[in-house]
């Protein structure tokens, strides 16, 4: 599976220090923990401003990892609560995120034990 978190641009910005490297890579398994749970959550309860808030916090972090996919089905949940699409199209959003944050986690955690 072709990984999704762009390293060489982590690796840049943070000057190929491993500490740092690590650190962050800690504190985004949090951050992205912490979004995987709320995403669904708040999009179930159809909760915009809770919502928006989660995506608002995740989202500099997924943008200095290169994760656009992220942020382009939070941009498109955002459309699904405005729009009042139906239950379904929630849950598939929610299954979609889910697997990407999974995905983002297990390359984040392995990022943090490689180091």
């Amino acid at each position: 599976m072709a990984k999704l978190i762009d390293f060489t641009s982590l690796n840049e910005m943070l000057y190929g220090d491993e500490r740092y490297i690590k650190e962050f890579a800690e504190a985004a398994v949090i951050s992205f923990s912490e979004f995987k749970t709320n995403y669904s959550k708040y999009l179930k309860a159809r909760d915009e401003e809770n919502f928006r808030r989660a995506g608002h916090k995740i989202k500099p972090v997924a943008q200095m990892l290169g994760l656009n996919g992220i942020i382009e089905e939070y941009e498109n949940a955002k459309t699904l609560i405005w729009e009042e699409h139906p239950e379904t199209d929630l849950q598939a959003s929610t299954h979609k995120m889910d697997s990407i944050c999974t995905q983002v986690l297990n390359e984040l955690e392995n990022m943090t034990t490689d180091k």
